[in-house]
């Protein structure tokens, strides 16, 4: 996740997640491919108390864990290389936030909760308090760009590295009014193995 507050850049950790789905081949031409997936997805990031974001004061760390339905769809170029084929891909992508959760950290005691997609935060909802253990996250609808590079070894086995850019910003607004000061975007990288049946 890019972050911006008030006071400049964000600086998070990105935390280890996971993907699960399945991905159709649809051969264009002798070495071009279109590749459409529909993935769970899981996304996270850390920000500790040294990460400048003004809302973390008083909070050692704390992790943000989100899960997405997401659908890619990457034109591949495929060139033989050895006994397989080099995978060279770029296209775009849509998701869409289900739930997610939080963990904060602060003086050796740590608290758990959950995370809700809204596109609007509204301080008159009485269903959000500092007791509540759900709190406001992020807009739901996500659009990007990705990008691969790897190897299929066979007509079945593959595996690549994949690289991921939110174009959106995904910070909600605030009582119906967007913050030009601050966003929040989508950045992401990661290895996937699949075998095509």
């Amino acid at each position: 996740m890019l972050l911006k507050d008030e006071s400049g850049y964000t600086k998070v950790k990105l935390r280890p997640g996971f993907h699960l789905g399945g991905t159709a081949d649809l051969v264009l031409a002798d070495k071009f491919s279109l590749q459409p997936a529909l993935l769970f997805t899981s996304k996270g990031y850390t920000i500790d108390k040294d990460g400048g974001a003004q809302y973390l004061l008083g909070v050692d760390k704390i992790k943000f864990t989100s899960y997405y339905i997401e659908l890619p769809v990457n034109f591949i170029f495929k060139p033989q290389v050895g006994n397989g084929r080099m995978l060279l891909g770029a296209g775009p992508y849509i998701a869409y936030g289900l739930s997610g959760r939080w963990k904060a950290e602060a003086n050796g005691m740590s608290v758990k909760g959950k995370l809700k997609f809204l596109n609007d935060f509204s301080s008159a909802d009485s269903s959000w308090s500092e007791n509540s253990r759900t709190i406001p996250y992020t807009k739901p609808f996500d659009f990007g760009a990705n990008i691969l590079i790897g190897y299929e070894f066979s007509k079945n086995l593959y595996i690549h590295l994949n690289g991921q850019l939110g174009l959106l910003d995904v910070d909600m607004s605030y009582n119906g009014v967007s913050d030009e000061r601050s966003f929040m975007k989508t950045v992401q990288g990661g290895l996937s193995i699949g075998y095509r049946f």
